[in-house]
């Protein structure tokens, strides 16, 4: 009986899903969300398990916002996928696995705290304050001083919005690129695309 329950549930959801990325391959763009409804639960595992494997942690709300992000990249694929092979998202596994890459950003190194010999912040510095303060720091130490030569090869937008995710993750905070979207008026996805193109410059300067 459970078994016959999971194959109905099965290829209910298969039926579901091949309706709609036909709607999204004719056109219907909208169409993404009902497709997010439907592969919410197996993109959230499926980011999870990638996270676990590469050893890191994300949290609940960074998760949501890459599962929509994995939904609208599937959508843009809907005219290749086979509706009689696999589910679009383990068709499209890699580019599922690569989201969780560019949200972590594995771009520049960490600055190392080891010559900043500094305690970690109990409170963020508010956005205005980030850079002065870094630029406080880089009188004294090395480290701060080469990650502020640095940070001049980018806007000072994107120098905002890449220390101010810093600072959260260093006060322990899992979802830094919520809280800075707020204070930029973006949403997450547009901080994480900054703080990557931010870290690949600093790459290159380096």
């Amino acid at each position: 009986m459970e078994a016959e329950r999971a194959r109905d549930d099965h290829d209910e959801l298969r039926a579901a899903v091949t309706e709609v990325m036909g709607r999204i391959a004719r056109g219907e763009r909208a169409a993404v969300w009902e497709l997010h409804d439907l592969a919410e639960p197996s993109l959230a595992r499926m980011l999870r398990a990638e996270a676990r494997r590469i050893e890191v942690r994300i949290g609940d709300e960074d998760i949501f916002d890459l599962t929509l992000d994995a939904a609208i990249d599937l959508g843009k694929l809907a005219r290749s996928w086979q509706p009689d092979g696999a589910p679009p998202w383990v068709w499209a596994r890699r580019r599922i696995a690569a989201l969780v890459h560019d949200h972590i950003g594995t771009f520049a190194d960490e600055l190392d705290d080891t010559h900043l010999d500094l305690e970690a912040p109990t409170t963020v510095p508010a956005t205005e304050d980030r850079r002065a303060t870094l630029r406080s720091l880089a009188r004294h130490h090395p480290a701060a001083r080469r990650l502020d030569q640095r940070l001049n090869a980018v806007s000072d937008r994107d120098a905002d919005i890449y220390l101010g995710v810093q600072a959260e993750r260093a006060v322990g905070n899992r979802s830094p690129a919520v809280t800075i979207a707020v204070e930029h008026d973006l949403r997450p996805d547009a901080v994480r695309k900054v703080v990557q193109r931010t870290s690949q410059r600093l790459e290159q300067v380096a």
